[in-house]
């Protein structure tokens, strides 16, 4: 697959600069799947994950009356539904076509740069996520493997302090595990796409 049919299944619209660009004979350094088109499956693969766990999150509360656990739950899903919603945008973007005056090298680096600064947000919104779910989670395993009332369990200190552990323990290791999850789903095919780029700007 050259660079005209990857880009051609992304844009429809034709443009005078891709045509020059496919007469060169750097189109055969071009990754043979488009890695924008990757993107944006795994876009898709990402928006389908968030929404079934915004659905659980609904579901623990709606099912589980315990304050606590409704707030810190009902803040990981706002920020989740934000999450989706940037998705959904990131998605929609790479499926616009090439505005006029603009050539094939600027969308791919426009392409590169707002799906780079979406993964950073993303990373660090997740910050937020991450103490809230664990919080949340603590207290609602605490209700149901006690019995008692949020209250009644977390009144002794060493309950605080092994909450305040778990907090501790399960931030980096949740921040580790989305960033690998990150590398392997958009990081390494952004990679093939700044290669593109860097290919295509040699033959400027």
């Amino acid at each position: 697959m050259n660079i005209k049919k990857t880009w051609g299944e992304i844009n429809d619209p034709a443009d005078q600069d891709l045509s020059a660009l496919l007469q060169t004979t750097t189109l055969s350094k071009f990754s043979s799947h488009s890695p924008l088109e990757k993107i944006k499956k795994n876009l898709l693969i990402n928006m389908i994950w968030t929404l079934l766990i915004c659905l659980i999150y609904v579901a623990i509360i709606f099912y589980f009356q315990i304050w606590q656990v409704q707030i810190c739950i009902g803040l990981v899903l706002l920020i989740s539904l934000w999450a989706l919603y940037s998705a959904y945008q990131q998605y929609k973007h790479i499926n616009s076509g090439i505005p006029e005056g603009n050539t094939v090298l600027d969308e791919l680096k426009r392409h590169y740069q707002s799906i780079t600064d979406w993964i950073y947000i993303q990373q660090r919104v997740a910050l937020l996520v991450y103490p809230l779910s664990a919080a949340g989670g603590f207290m609602l395993g605490g209700v149901l493997g006690s019995g008692k009332p949020v209250e009644v369990f977390m009144h002794k200190p060493d309950m605080l302090a092994a909450m305040l552990i778990s907090i501790l323990i399960l931030i980096p290791l949740c921040w580790f595990l989305a960033k690998w999850m990150s590398n392997h789903s958009f990081c390494k095919h952004l990679k093939t796409l700044k290669n593109n780029i860097d290919a295509l700007e040699e033959e400027k």
